[in-house]
């Protein structure tokens, strides 16, 4: 029994570091609008020469979803080049100390799109055991660490790929919506021309039948 509630410890300590290392990420997601043809880029310095920077973007709404990204190192040589891309995700490591540079560009279609835009350092949340490595007991504790770890990940990437759903099918809801009202409007008005066309040749024809 006493594995047993050992166990159940380490896993509750699990979940308070994991759910705390969520809460507390320096890791902010910030929103980009890119009208078209345009470019924007953003700046990120690093200072530890251990440090492992993760990035993340993906297109919410906007003509067909697609951008080109840029990734630059400190000495200005192109790490990543992504063209057409609906998302990425990329981890960093091993190119030097100074600024990166993260460029976006909207260079397909004639609509606006919008960016949900992530960058940070990436959070270690391994946990040292301080007991035998070779004891069984936490051996099946660090097994478990190591599977709530992978569930939250796979938790925050559904969390993304969901949301970037929903704005996607809004984008589409809504541009359909305007189509269709678009739609009525040209209909609505080709109908009362025809319909004043046809009472104006009929006027002329009775005009005319009226002279003989």
């Amino acid at each position: 029994m006493s594995w047993i509630i050992q166990l159940s410890l380490f896993l509750l300590y699990s979940l308070n570091i994991s759910f705390a290392t969520i809460l507390n990420s320096p890791q902010v997601p910030v929103d980009l609008t890119l009208p078209a043809f345009s470019k924007e880029c953003i700046y990120y310095d690093v200072t530890d020469p251990n440090a492992i920077l993760e990035v993340r973007y993906q297109v919410l709404y906007g003509g067909n979803f697609e951008i080109d990204c840029e990734v630059f190192s400190p000495t200005n040589s192109k790490i990543i080049d992504e063209k057409q891309s609906k998302f990425g995700e990329y981890v960093l490591t091993n190119y030097g100390l100074g600024s990166y540079q993260f460029c976006l560009s909207n260079s397909y279609g004639t609509a606006s799109k919008k960016v949900e835009f992530l960058i940070g350092i990436k959070e270690d949340t391994e946990l040292g055991l301080e007991n035998n490595p070779n004891d069984m007991e936490d051996a099946l504790a660090q097994n478990s660490l190591n599977e709530i770890q992978r569930s939250l990940e796979k938790i925050r990437k559904m969390n993304d790929y969901l949301r970037a759903r929903e704005w996607r099918n809004l984008y589409t809801v809504e541009s359909t919506k305007s189509r269709l009202t678009w739609y009525s409007i040209t209909i609505i008005s080709l109908m009362i021309t025809i319909s004043i066309v046809q009472s104006l040749i009929i006027q002329f024809f009775f005009k005319r039948g009226q002279r003989y």
